[in-house]
C-alpha cells in the first residue's frame, strides 16, 4: 500500500508526463489493434460489395423439377420448393416458382411462361393474362398486331393478344433475363418469339411433358458475413449446381445452375486479401515503433524525474530490488491501464473508418491478429518503460540526488554500437530491398520505413551535436546568439532527443502519403482509360455518323467529342481521337506522357500536319489557269459515303467555273484534287462555295507520286495523272503508341513503319510512347480519327465508336445525344469510384490515417518534451541574463536552438521518406493489373502533396521553436538561480 500510495502520488505530480505516456501506450496498442481490423474489415467490405454487385446469375441457384405422378402443376410447385429449401442454405432466399413449357414447334417456335404476379416484376403495356384465351408478348414480336387482335399460338388456337411486355434489362427480378428476350431465329431456323404469358391453366392444360416448373433463388448478402461462412457457402452451392432430389410422388428436383460461379468470387476475395494484407502491414509497424520512440523518450525523462525519488529511497535504507520494484510501479501501471484502453480505442478506430469509408452496416469484429498484436506491443512498451527505468538506475547516487544534470561526456561505447547497428542495418535492408526488385515485400521490408527513420533521426542527432561543436570552436563567440545555441545544443543531450521521435514521424507521414498518392495515381490512370471523360456515351452510329453528329450538336468544340476503339487482328487495338477537341473534352492521366503532359499535349502529338479541308454548301465554284481545255475531279466523303465531284471543263486562261454539290450542303472533306483530260499543268488559285470562301490551300496539298508539295508561288499545281492530296493524307500519320503497342509492321517497299489495315498498310511517324491509352490501354495506337477514315474505312463490326463529354456538359447536349439514340455509358468519377471501393484501395486509405497519427503524437510528444526541459532551459537563460547579456540576445539563442533541433529534424525526415519511398513503393501492392487494357502500377507519387506536407511541417515546428524561445526567456530571472541554489 504504502508502494502504491507513493505511485499515486508521483502520477499525480508528474501529470503532463503521465498522461501524455499514456496516451502514447494507448496509440501504440491501438495502432496494432488497427492493422489488422482494419485488414479485415476493408477486405469483408470488398466481399459483401462484390457479392452484393455481381450479377445475380453468378451467385443464384436454379433447379428444375422433374416429371412425377402427379400432374397438379401447385403441387408439383410446392413440392419442389420444400425440397429444395431443406437444402439451401440459410443465404438464399425461398424459390421462386416459374413454369415454362419447351419450344412447340409451329410457325415459331413458340414457348409458354406462367408466374405468380407476372405483371410486377415486367414492364407491361396493357393488362396481365385472366383467361386461357389471353396471352402477353414481347413488344419485339408485335409486328403488325395491336394490342386486341388474335395471334397463332400452336396448342391453344388463337388467343387474343391482351398486352405487351419488354425483356427486363437487368437481373432484380429474373436471374436470366433473356428468358424474355425474342429472339429471330431459333436453333432450329425458324423464329423464335419471346414467351408468350398466360395462365396457370394454360401450361396444366398442355401435356405433361411439355413443361416443367423451374425453380429460382437469390443469394441474400448479409452485412455480417464472415470468410468462413463464404468458404461453406461456396462448397454448398457447388454441391446443389448438380444436385438431385427424390419426390415422394416419384419426380425429381435437378440443379440446372451452370452459370452460378461463387467460386471466382472467393478466388479474387482471396488475393484481394493478400493485397490489402501487404499494403497497410508497414502502416500498421509504423504507427507503433513511432510511439514506442516517443515512450521512450517520454518514460526517460519521467525516470529523471524520479531519480531523486529513488536517492531518496536508497539512503533510507530501501534494497536494490525494491528500487527497482518503486521505478517499475509507476510506469507498469500505466502500461496495465494502456493494454485495455487500446484495444477499445483500436476497435473504435477501426468502426469509425469503416463507417467513414467503407459499406454501410458492415459489422467490425476484433480479430484474432488484433487481440495478439495488442498483447505483443503491451510487452513490448513494458520492456521500454524498464529499459527507460534501468538508464535512470545506473546513475550515481549523488546525480540522483543533484536533480540537475551536467554536461557529460555522451552516451558512452554501449550508445555508439547501438546506433552504430542501427545505421548498418538500414543500409543492409536498403540494398537488399534494390536488389531483390519488385517481387513483394519480405517480412523485413516491412520495418524498412521506421528503420530507415530512426538510423536517419539518429545521424541527425550525432551530426547537430558535431556541427554544434565545430561552430562554436570555429566562429567562437561571434556572434553571440549562435554561440549560445551551439554550446547548448552541444552539452544539453536532452536538447537532441527530440530529434529521433520527430524524424521517425517525419519519415513515416512522407512515405505513407506518397503510398497513398501514387496508388490514387494509379487508379486515376485506370480510371483515364477505361472511361477518358466526364462521361462517356456509347453509340449505335458508325464512326463518320458519330463524328458528324458531335460537330452538329456542339460546333464549337466545347463539350463533346467523339473517339473509336478498333480492333485490327492484323494490327492490333487502335484508339482514334477527335485531336482537334481532345484537349478541351478528353481525360489524360499525367502518367502517361514523360513529361506528364495534359491532353493537349497528347492531341497535338497525333495531330495531322494541316487539318483536312471541309466543303460546306450545295455549289463549288473553281478558279483555273490552264492552257489547254481541262476538267477537276474532287473527291470527298460526305454524309453518305465517297463521291466524285467533277468541275469543268475549263477553258484555256483564266476562268471560274461552278458545278453542284448536293451533297456536300451538310459539309464533306476534300480528300483529292486530280486533272482530267489536258496536256499540260493547272493552277488552282481559288476555291468556293455559295455559302464562301474555303481556304483549301492551308490544307498543305502533296502529290501522291514522288511526293513533294504541290503548292507553287500560293497555288495549287496540278499535273495529268498525278493526283494531290492533303498533307493529312500525302504524310505519315502522327501515331503515340503504348508500351505493348508494336507498330514496326514494315511494308514491302522498307520506307519505315506502317501499321497493317484491311486495304494494305499506312504508313506512321511515331511520335511518343505513352504508358496507356484512352479506351485500349497500353496494348493500344492513338491516331486523329479524321485522318485515319480518310485512308481506311474499317468494317462496322471492327469500330466501336463512343462520344466523350466534359461532366459540366449543358443540359442541351446531353438531351441531343440521347435523342440521337446515344446511351450514357459511365464516366470517369464513376469508373474512379469503383476502383476506390476495391479491398486494397480501402485498406491504403490506413496510410493517411498513420500519418497524420504520427505527426499528432510527435506534435505531443515535441510539446511535452519542450515543457519537460524549460526549467533547465529557464535556468541558463536566467544565469545568462544576470551577467549581462540582453534579453533579445537570449531570446534568439533560445530561438536557434530550437530551429537547429527541429530543422534537422524535418530535413532527416523528409530525406527518409524520400529514399523508403524509392526503395519500397515499387513492391506494395498498390493495385492489381487484371489485363492487357489496365496500365501498370507506377511508383509515382504526387509531388504537391509532399511540399504541402512539407511546408505545413515547417509552418508547424517554426511555430513551436518561436513560442518555445518566449517561454524560454519570459520567468528566466535570478529568482529562478537562487531557487534552486536552496
Amino acid at each position: 500500500m504504502t508502494i502504491l500510495a507513493t505511485v499515486l502520488r508521483g502520477l499525480r505530480s508528474r501529470a503532463l508526463l503521465s498522461v501524455t505516456s499514456l496516451v502514447m501506450m494507448v496509440l501504440g496498442v491501438a495502432g496494432a489493434v488497427l492493422g489488422p481490423a482494419f485488414q479485415q474489415a476493408s477486405t469483408t467490405s470488398y466481399t459483401l460489395t462484390r457479392l452484393a454487385d455481381a450479377a445475380p446469375p453468378l451467385t443464384g441457384l436454379t433447379f428444375e423439377v422433374g416429371a412425377g405422378r402427379t400432374g397438379d402443376l401447385d403441387e408439383l410447385g410446392a413440392a419442389g420448393v420444400a425440397a429444395v429449401e431443406r437444402e439451401l442454405p440459410d443465404l438464399y432466399e425461398s424459390p421462386v416458382v416459374i413454369v415454362m413449357s419447351r419450344p412447340i414447334a409451329g410457325p415459331a417456335d413458340v414457348t409458354y411462361l406462367a408466374r405468380d404476379d407476372v405483371c410486377s416484376v415486367l414492364d407491361v403495356q396493357g393488362r396481365c393474362p385472366q383467361q386461357p384465351d389471353e396471352v402477353l408478348v414481347n413488344e419485339d414480336d408485335l409486328g403488325s398486331l395491336a394490342v386486341g387482335d388474335r395471334i397463332e399460338a400452336p396448342l391453344l388456337g388463337r388467343p387474343r393478344v391482351v398486352g405487351t411486355y419488354t425483356t427486363p434489362d437487368d437481373s432484380e427480378h429474373w436471374l436470366l433475363p433473356t428468358l424474355l428476350s425474342s429472339r429471330p431465329e431459333s436453333s432450329s431456323g425458324a423464329p423464335a418469339p419471346g414467351p408468350f404469358i398466360v395462365t396457370d391453366d394454360v401450361l396444366a392444360g398442355l401435356p405433361r411433358r411439355l413443361w416443367a416448373p423451374r425453380l429460382e433463388s437469390r443469394l441474400r448478402v448479409p452485412d455480417s458475413l464472415t470468410d468462413d461462412e463464404l468458404d461453406s457457402l461456396v462448397a454448398t452451392t457447388e454441391r446443389l449446381r448438380a444436385v438431385e432430389v427424390d419426390l415422394d410422388d416419384g419426380g425429381t428436383v435437378v440443379g440446372t445452375s451452370t452459370v452460378n460461379d461463387l467460386r471466382s468470387v472467393l478466388v479474387d476475395v482471396r488475393s484481394q486479401r493478400a493485397a490489402a494484407r501487404s499494403a497497410v502491414a508497414p502502416a500498421a509497424v509504423s504507427l507503433v515503433l513511432v510511439a514506442l520512440a516517443i515512450i521512450l523518450r517520454l518514460q526517460t525523462a519521467a525516470a529523471e524525474r524520479r531519480g531523486q525519488e529513488l536517492a531518496l529511497a536508497a539512503l533510507r535504507g530501501v534494497g536494490r530490488r525494491r528500487s527497482w520494484l518503486l521505478g517499475l510501479a509507476e510506469p507498469w501501471l500505466l502500461v496495465l491501464l494502456s493494454g485495455p484502453l487500446g484495444v477499445l480505442v483500436g476497435h473504435a478506430a477501426t468502426v469509425a473508418l469503416a463507417r467513414s469509408s467503407l459499406r454501410d452496416g458492415l459489422v467490425v469484429s476484433l480479430p484474432t491478429a488484433s487481440v495478439v498484436n495488442a498483447v505483443a506491443v503491451t510487452l513490448v512498451v513494458a520492456a521500454v518503460t524498464a529499459a527507460a527505468v534501468g538508464q535512470g538506475m545506473q546513475e550515481t547516487l549523488g546525480a540522483r540526488l543533484a536533480g540537475v544534470r551536467r554536461p557529460g561526456g555522451g552516451r558512452g561505447w554501449a550508445g555508439l554500437v547501438v546506433e552504430a547497428v542501427v545505421v548498418a542495418l538500414a543500409a543492409a535492408l536498403v540494398l537488399a530491398r534494390l536488389g531483390a526488385g519488385s517481387d513483394g515485400l519480405g517480412a523485413t521490408d516491412l520495418l524498412l520505413p521506421v528503420v530507415l527513420a530512426v538510423a536517419a533521426g539518429l545521424l541527425a542527432t550525432r551530426g547537430t551535436v558535431a556541427v554544434a561543436r565545430w561552430w562554436t570552436e570555429r566562429f567562437g563567440d561571434r556572434p553571440l546568439s549562435a554561440f549560445v545555441a551551439g554550446r547548448a545544443i552541444a552539452r544539453r543531450s536532452q536538447g537532441t532527443l527530440v530529434i529521433l521521435p520527430v524524424t521517425a514521424a517525419i519519415a513515416i507521414s512522407v512515405f505513407a502519403i506518397g503510398v497513398d498518392s501514387a496508388a490514387g495515381r494509379w487508379r486515376d490512370s485506370v480510371a483515364s482509360t477505361r472511361s477518358p471523360a466526364g462521361e462517356v456515351w456509347a453509340s449505335p452510329l458508325d464512326a463518320v455518323a458519330t463524328l458528324r453528329l458531335t460537330r452538329a450538336i456542339d460546333a464549337d468544340g466545347r463539350w463533346t467529342m467523339t473517339a473509336a476503339a478498333v480492333s485490327i487482328p492484323e494490327t492490333g487495338p487502335i484508339v482514334l481521337v477527335d485531336s482537334e477537341r481532345l484537349g478541351r473534352v478528353g481525360r489524360w492521366s499525367p502518367q502517361w506522357l514523360a513529361d506528364g503532359g495534359d491532353a493537349a499535349e497528347a492531341a497535338d502529338l497525333v495531330r495531322p500536319p494541316a487539318p483536312l479541308p471541309v466543303l460546306t454548301g450545295r455549289r463549288v465554284e473553281l478558279t483555273v489557269e490552264t492552257a489547254a481545255p481541262v476538267t477537276l475531279k474532287l473527291d470527298v466523303r460526305t454524309a453518305t459515303g465517297t463521291e466524285f465531284l467533277r468541275v469543268g471543263p475549263f477553258e484555256p486562261g483564266t476562268s471560274s467555273v461552278a458545278a453542284a454539290a448536293a451533297g456536300c450542303a451538310a459539309g464533306c472533306e476534300l480528300r483529292a484534287v486530280s486533272l482530267e483530260g489536258g496536256t499540260g499543268p493547272a493552277r488552282v488559285s481559288a476555291l468556293a462555295t455559295d455559302l464562301g470562301d474555303t481556304r483549301f490551300l492551308d490544307a498543305g496539298w502533296t502529290r501522291v507520286e514522288g511526293g513533294g508539295s504541290a503548292i507553287e508561288d500560293g497555288v495549287l499545281v496540278l499535273e495529268p495523272r498525278a493526283p494531290v492530296v492533303p498533307a493529312a493524307i500525302g504524310s505519315p500519320m502522327r501515331a503515340v503508341l503504348g508500351p505493348d503497342a508494336d507498330a514496326t509492321v514494315v511494308d514491302g517497299s522498307g520506307d519505315g513503319p506502317s501499321i497493317a489495315v484491311a486495304s494494305g498498310t499506312i504508313p506512321v511517324e511515331v511520335t511518343a510512347r505513352a504508358e496507356s491509352l484512352p479506351l485500349t490501354g497500353p496494348a493500344g495506337i492513338m491516331l486523329d480519327l479524321t485522318t485515319f477514315l480518310a485512308h481506311e474505312e474499317p468494317a462496322t463490326a471492327l469500330v466501336e465508336p463512343v462520344v466523350l463529354a466534359r461532366a459540366d456538359a449543358p443540359a442541351s447536349v446531353t438531351d441531343a445525344l440521347g435523342a440521337a439514340g446515344l446511351t450514357r455509358a459511365g464516366g470517369v468519377g464513376d469508373t474512379r469510384r469503383a476502383l476506390d471501393e476495391t479491398a486494397y484501395a480501402q485498406a491504403l486509405r490506413l496510410y493517411v490515417v498513420v500519418g497524420a497519427s504520427v505527426l499528432l503524437m510527435a506534435l505531443g510528444g515535441l510539446l511535452v518534451s519542450t515543457l519537460v526541459q524549460l526549467p533547465d532551459r529557464r535556468r541558463d537563460a536566467a544565469a545568462l541574463r544576470v551577467v549581462g547579456v540582453r534579453r533579445r540576445t537570449v531570446v534568439l539563442a533560445a530561438w536557434w536552438e530550437s530551429s537547429v533541433v527541429l530543422g534537422a529534424a524535418t530535413l532527416a525526415g523528409l530525406a527518409a521518406g524520400l529514399l523508403a519511398q524509392v526503395v519500397l513503393l515499387r513492391s506494395i501492392t498498390l493495385g492489381l493489373v487484371e489485363d492487357r487494357a489496365t496500365p501498370r502500377v507506377l511508383a509515382d507519387t504526387d509531388g504537391h502533396r509532399l511540399v504541402l506536407l512539407a511546408g505545413g511541417v515547417v509552418v508547424v515546428l517554426t511555430l513551436v521553436a518561436v513560442l518555445a524561445s518566449v517561454a524560454v526567456v519570459r520567468r528566466a530571472r535570478a529568482a529562478t538561480l537562487r531557487e534552486d541554489a536552496r
